[in-house]
């Protein structure tokens, strides 16, 4: 079913591009000049205001500007994000946490240690010393129950807060009528992995995010700060034109024999040792039935090589969209070696992620 209006016939936000580049934000600040005016514009109407990441914490990476130490997960391929309100450093991925230090592990030196890049927390500090009279909310899972976030949507809804800074958590399923401009501090944020969905699913988040402006009777605003503004993503979102995005999308999709034109499935191989995953990887490879319409790619680490302290490699299979796959998948695995000790293996047909 295609939904051609809003509800109560609502009109669609205006969106615009806020090109980095040429406007973006002084050193150190995250918040672009003229999205700070329309969220003045916005308080000084009444009105409220959005400013949205998403990302969770302080900031995605803790370094020391002595010796260059990154504070990295000990059991993940992953930095340790700082949770500055609770006074921890976190893995999104493990859940391994650790107090925020304050000496360099690697060098002992003090004072040394700097956030890179900006999360939602940080983002609630400058909003605090920016519009100070405003009275803000800060929405994201690390926040509270699920009671509690239940409780903070609904004071929104009641017009208690005025600007609200949030995460993917505010980007769907709310009606906050008197919610006029939404801010979308990174909106390539999304595109940066190398998943052959990131434009569809940036696509998506940007549209139910911006779609939270102007629900009611308030005309709706939404700026996206971007530094690519001429991406196929950016284009549809400020003409307004998802056929076109869909159009271009799917002619890529098709050149390259992607889903829905071809079928994928991936093959994760996990253990304790990097070595023992690659190898066993590699004997799965060299058990692969010959099949005409299908490719094999890899091994090679997957982009997020270690979870929880398990190396991670992935294989990949590629076919026509007529081709059974999930069969030949069956039988590689039936007639290959099977796998011993702490080896692992997962399939995944027409994965959603390729992480």
């Amino acid at each position: 079913m295609k939904l051609e209006s809003r509800f109560a016939e609502a009109a669609m936000p205006d969106i615009t591009a806020i090109d980095m580049r040429m406007d973006g934000p002084e050193k150190g600040e995250w918040i672009a000049p003229s999205l700070a005016r329309e969220v003045f514009g916005a308080l000084d109407r009444g009105e409220q205001a959005l400013l949205f990441l998403n990302r969770r914490g302080y900031a995605p990476l803790t370094l020391c500007r002595s010796c260059g130490h990154q504070y990295q997960c000990p059991d993940c391929s992953a930095w340790m994000v700082e949770h500055r309100f609770r006074g921890v450093l976190m893995c999104h991925h493990c859940g391994h946490e650790v107090r925020t230090p304050k000496t360099c592990k690697e060098c002992g030196d003090t004072e040394s240690l700097v956030a890179v890049g900006p999360g939602i927390e940080r983002v609630a500090e400058e909003a605090a010393a920016r519009f100070p009279d405003a009275r803000r909310v800060l929405v994201s899972t690390d926040m509270g129950s699920h009671a509690q976030l239940r409780e903070r949507f609904a004071e929104i809804e009641r017009g208690d807060y005025d600007l609200i800074i949030g995460t993917q958590l505010v980007s769907k399923g709310h009606h906050f009528e008197k919610l006029s401009v939404v801010g979308v501090l990174d909106a390539d944020l999304g595109l940066a992995h190398g998943d052959p969905r990131a434009a569809e699913r940036t696509f998506q988040i940007l549209t139910q995010v911006a779609g939270r402006a102007g629900r009611a009777s308030k005309h709706g605003k939404a700026f996206l700060q971007t530094y690519h503004p001429d991406h196929p993503v950016m284009r549809a979102m400020v003409n307004g034109d998802r056929e076109a995005f869909y159009a271009q999308e799917l002619l890529a999709r098709e050149a390259g024999g992607m889903p829905p034109f071809g079928r994928l499935a991936a093959l994760i191989v996990s253990a304790s040792e990097q070595k023992s995953a690659m190898d066993y990887a590699r004997v799965l490879l060299s058990a692969a039935p010959m099949a005409e319409g299908v490719r094999l790619f890899g091994p090679a680490d997957a982009p997020i090589n270690m979870i929880r302290g398990r190396h991670r490699v992935r294989l990949l299979a590629q076919s026509g969209r007529d081709f059974d796959l999930s069969g030949y998948m069956r039988f590689w695995l039936s007639s290959a070696e099977r796998a011993r000790g702490d080896l692992k293996v997962q399939i995944d047909i027409d994965p959603m992620s390729f992480m």
